[in-house]
């Protein structure tokens, strides 16, 4: 589908471009748009290809993975900091006049009030706060309100947990106050929480989340339940070269195939008493398995070394 450069008035045609959802599912699937320079259209393409950043003050974050915050979730986080919630205060900007009030109070509905101001999503932020052991942020900016909470750890990272509650948060608030305005749902931050909290533990039980986004944080994953299998770094073993008696020579040989059967190569090395370099050798086998490309390593070495009137030669293999 294409359609004019004008189609909905965004100056950053370059980036993802905001399109109503009922234009975003006509595949089956949310899509999103962006602005062609070279062609001069608009052209679909899957979300999943394309990694959404964010304009955040002096910086561009990149909410990357779909698996971390699904289509709709990325979607709705590009919309939001691009002040494209419909929002009533926004709604009342394009010309719809109607009464406004937010879900738990009187108080008309704004991004910063519905996301950060409101009673009951204060009460999020300050569980998720305690939580994580942050001070309450005060402030009603989005963007100052996820920079702290992401620059909170030395660890910092756009994959971090730091950084990804955040966002949780953000777009738990926006399902859940649609399901109070239009399924008769109540709006409160228990409902958000146990949203935040079930996708954390979905992505754990999937085996996307792991012990690198929670790192600083890991004793904090432990309280949720999360039990992370941790690299136990190896230590270092010495290593020696061992050289071959005086009129002896040495040859170390490698060959390989990649598929086994497979394209495979063979190449070695052979080298006097005091370890210098003698001759070097390298071999394309073409389709060969990895026991053949061994012994072949092994044979060219042997031959190599016979006819360079060097019979006193041992090898060395790296495997049986």
């Amino acid at each position: 589908m294409e359609c004019s450069q004008d189609f909905y008035d965004i100056p950053d045609t370059h980036c993802i471009c905001d399109l109503p959802d009922s234009d975003c599912s006509r595949s089956g699937g949310q899509k999103l748009c962006g602005w062609d320079p070279v062609m001069g259209y608009f052209r679909w393409e899957q979300l999943g290809r394309l990694s959404v950043w964010l304009h955040l003050g002096d910086n561009f974050w990149r909410i990357s993975g779909i698996a971390l915050y699904g289509r709709r979730c990325q979607f709705f986080l590009w919309r939001l900091f691009h002040d494209r919630i419909p929002v009533d205060a926004r709604m009342k900007q394009k010309g719809f006049s109607f009464p406004s009030k937010c879900q738990c109070c009187a108080v008309e509905e704004t991004i910063p009030h519905l996301f950060v101001q409101s009673s009951v999503v204060q009460g999020v932020w300050q569980y998720f706060a305690r939580f994580f052991g942050l001070p309450i942020c005060e402030t009603g900016d989005l963007t100052h309100l996820v920079h702290f909470w992401r620059y909170s750890t030395p660890f910092h990272s756009d994959l971090h947990i730091r950084t990804l509650v955040p966002f949780l948060i953000l777009w738990f608030t926006w399902t859940q106050q649609n399901a109070a305005k239009y399924d008769g749902a109540r709006f409160l931050a228990a409902n958000i929480i146990f949203e935040v909290d079930r996708h954390l533990r979905t992505l754990y039980a999937a085996w996307i989340l792991t012990s690198t986004q929670w790192k600083g944080d890991l004793y904090r994953a432990v309280a949720m339940g999360f039990i992370f299998m941790l690299t136990v770094p190896r230590a270092p073993r010495v290593v020696r070269w061992t050289t071959p008696s005086p009129t002896s020579f040495k040859l170390n040989s490698d060959g390989s195939s990649l598929g086994n059967p497979g394209p495979a190569g063979a190449a070695g090395i052979i080298t006097d008493a005091e370890g210098q370099v003698l001759l070097v050798y390298q071999d394309a086998l073409g389709t060969a398995t990895s026991v053949i490309a061994e012994l072949t390593a092994v044979w060219r070495g042997l031959e190599m070394a016979l006819a360079h009137g060097w019979p006193h030669c041992g090898g060395r293999y790296d495997s049986d």
